[in-house]
């Protein structure tokens, strides 16, 4: 597990690193420096003319301490400042100081010569409104220097780009390297944050958990090296019904495969039994691909004692993939929402009936807690809060969270990068796994089986979900490693799933990205 800091959070931990441990800032400032010029070299990165376009704040003051260091070891390095020299902070000072004792020259006038390199320290993670005047121009100049092939290195995060929700203020330096500083940044993952960062590159500048004097961070991700420890204990002596009992109430006629694509992903997250009920007319196609599930089928409309038996042998209920949102469906969803004993996990035509019909958005509330998992996408999501999808661009956590409270219980609010958030709980889970692959006609329904799954092997709601979301994300990067982003499909996800629950780290390094300019 690593923390996603916000700027206030980076900020107080920076300065109590500083004052309450005794690293002095200008310290910190050097081994920020010298993180990157590390980084460079860990990506075989040997530019021959570099730019520095720096702030007047320390994000500035780093990039001059990184361009003081490649000038060390001979690299051609020009360095350019901007804003207003009152407004200059005592490290950025400091940092000029050193420059002009060491004989190098700054420029207040940017030549439009050609580089290898320009480094972005303009503004850093404390940038909260809109960039305008020179800083829009100055912005504007780098990402042309991109355009024409120079490498754009962004110091702790693109300058334009808000560290805390991911929004451009308006406009963005687009990176193709970011090295951050202590903790990855919210804005580096949240959208569309996450497409100017580029490759993210995290260097520890002596900012570690013994900072964290006035409480941890509000946000956290997996990553690999914690996917054994998270995952569910299996006995050796364990049964079929061990490891648990999944009702996936789903399917209508034309849509059969969200039963298959979810009722696999639960059997391949190593739920032991999946029990389908849906329209006879999916009964056919379900025995013949997906002959590991039961079966309740039902002609014109189900009978309750049969709803109800299977909700008796049930540990954990699915429903919604493939649904439809008509009155039969609408129907059974009551009839699941009622039965308060199960943990229930809700998706796609089950979250369009909870939006459409207020009396099972209520009952849903009610069964909430610690039992009610929904995960919407940002459609979904907007019509279960009566919003828009402006505002859902503008602060995605805060509908997030609104949501969660609502309903009382865990929301995946599916996405790039997924949130997940409990009603209650303090911290939040920000997804770091997963490509554009997975944008696919399924994928969703994918999920939905993997948490139904995880959740019937006794794991709490808000980490099932948690990990639910980041094996989704592993699967899709497994399945693109086979197939390709391009032509990968939900069906191939499924078939990663056991894979990236074995692997170890270093089977995943073929999915690494790497910086696609050369120099």
């Amino acid at each position: 597990m690593n923390y996603i800091l916000n700027a206030n959070e980076m900020k107080m931990y920076d300065r109590d690193t500083s004052e309450r441990i005794g690293i002095p800032s200008m310290v910190l400032m050097e081994r920020a420096s010298l993180g990157v010029v590390e980084s460079l070299k860990e990506q075989n990165l040997k530019p021959d003319r570099i730019l520095v376009v720096a702030g007047m704040g320390n994000n500035g003051g780093d990039g001059l301490a990184v361009g003081r260091l490649l000038a060390e070891k001979g690299t051609e390095v020009t360095f350019y400042i901007a804003g207003n020299p009152d407004k200059v902070t005592p490290e950025m000072r400091r940092q000029l100081l050193i420059l002009e004792n060491s004989g190098f020259s700054i420029q207040r006038k940017l030549e439009l010569a050609e580089y290898d390199m320009v480094v972005d320290a303009l503004f850093g993670i404390g940038l909260s409104r809109n960039v305008e005047g020179e800083y829009l121009e100055l912005i504007r100049e780098i990402n042309n220097f991109g355009k024409r092939g120079a490498l754009i290195l962004s110091l702790d995060i693109p300058s334009g780009v808000c560290a805390d929700t991911g929004r451009i203020l308006g406009m963005a330096v687009r990176a193709d390297i970011t090295v951050t500083f202590a903790y990855a940044k919210r804005g580096h993952f949240l959208y569309p944050g996450r497409e100017y960062t580029g490759k993210l590159v995290v260097k520890n500048i002596g900012v570690t958990e013994k900072s964290f004097i006035k409480g941890r961070p509000g946000a956290f991700c997996y990553e690999k090296k914690d996917l054994q420890g998270l995952l569910p204990k299996r006995s050796p002596w364990g049964n079929k019904g061990t490891f648990g009992k999944v009702l996936l109430v789903a399917g209508s006629h034309d849509m059969c495969g969200a039963c298959i694509l979810c009722g696999k992903s639960i059997l391949r997250t190593g739920a032991g039994m999946v029990k389908i009920i849906t329209p006879a007319c999916n009964r056919t196609i379900l025995q013949e691909a997906f002959p590991e599930a039961m079966l309740y089928t039902f002609e014109d409309r189900p009978e309750p004692e049969k709803i109800q038996k299977s909700l008796d042998w049930a540990d954990v209920v699915v429903a919604g993939p493939g649904l439809s949102t008509g009155d039969i469906s609408g129907e059974l969803m009551e009839y699941l929402l009622k039965d308060k004993r199960c943990p229930m996990v809700i998706d796609a035509d089950g979250l369009n009936l909870l939006a459409a019909r207020r009396e099972l958005f209520r009952l849903a509330k009610e069964r909430g807690g610690k039992k009610l998992i929904i995960t919407p996408h940002p459609g979904e999501l907007v019509r279960l809060l009566k919003t828009d999808r402006e505002e859902y661009g503008t602060d995605r956590e805060k509908l997030v969270s609104e949501l969660a409270g609502e309903l009382c219980c865990v929301v995946a609010a599916k996405d790039a990068a997924t949130l997940v958030v409990e009603a209650g709980r303090e911290e939040i889970y920000i997804n770091t796994s997963g490509n554009d692959g997975m944008a696919t006609a399924g994928s969703g329904d994918v999920l939905a089986g993997i948490t139904g799954g995880l959740l019937a092997q006794g794991m709490d709601s808000f980490r099932c979900a948690c990990l639910s979301v980041y094996l989704h994300g592993l699967a899709g990067e497994e399945a693109s490693a086979g197939k390709g982003r391009y032509g990968m499909t939900a069906s191939d996800i499924v078939e990663a799933i056991p894979t990236v629950m074995t692997l170890r780290d270093e089977d995943f390094l073929r999915c690494q990205k790497t910086p696609s300019k050369k120099i």
